[in-house]
C-alpha cells in the first residue's frame, strides 16, 4: 500500500493522489460487508455517496490524470483496506501494538528484496565509497 501510494504520488499531482485515497472509507465499508460478512447500515452507505461522487467529479476534471497514478492510488486504497480488515480478524488474541509490529515485520520482509534489487547496485558502486570518502573507513565501520 505504501509503495503503490508513493508510485501514485510520483505519477500524478499529490493533491489528486490524496483525492483518490479519500475513497478508502468506501473500500473499508465494502470489505467489511463482503469479506467479514458484517452488515453495514444504509445510513453509512448514504454518507459515503457524496465522497464517491466528489472523487469521481474530481477525477474527471483532473489535469494531471494518468492511469498509472490512478491505478496505483486505488491499489493503495485496497491494500490498506485489506490490512485493516485482516488486522481486525487477527486482533482476537493480540492488542493493536502487536498487530502493528507484525504488519511492520511483514512489510520489511516484503520490501527488502526489491530494495536490494533496485537500490543495491547504486549503493555498492557509489553509496559506500562516497560515505567512506567523506568520513573515513574507521568512522564508517564504527557507526
Amino acid at each position: 500500500g505504501h509503495v503503490t501510494g508513493n508510485v501514485s504520488f510520483a505519477a500524478v499531482a499529490v493533491s489528486f493522489a490524496h483525492t483518490i485515497k479519500a475513497l478508502e472509507p468506501f473500500f473499508s465499508a465494502a470489505a467489511t460487508q463482503f469479506i467479514l460478512g458484517q452488515q453495514v447500515p444504509l445510513s453509512l452507505w448514504m454518507s459515503l455517496a457524496p465522497v464517491v461522487i466528489g472523487v469521481s467529479m474530481a477525477s474527471l476534471t483532473e489535469l494531471s490524470f494518468n492511469w498509472t497514478g490512478f491505478i496505483n492510488a486505488m491499489i493503495s486504497n485496497i491494500s490498506f483496506t485489506y490490512r485493516s480488515i485482516y488486522s481486525k480478524k487477527a486482533m482476537t488474541d493480540m492488542d493493536s501494538t502487536n498487530v502493528y509490529a507484525y504488519i511492520s515485520i511483514i512489510a520489511l520482509i516484503v520490501c527488502i528484496p526489491p530494495a536490494i534489487i533496485f537500490e543495491g547496485p547504486q549503493l555498492m558502486s557509489h553509496g559506500f565509497s562516497d560515505a567512506i570518502a567523506k568520513v573515513g573507513l574507521t568512522k564508517f565501520v564504527s557507526d
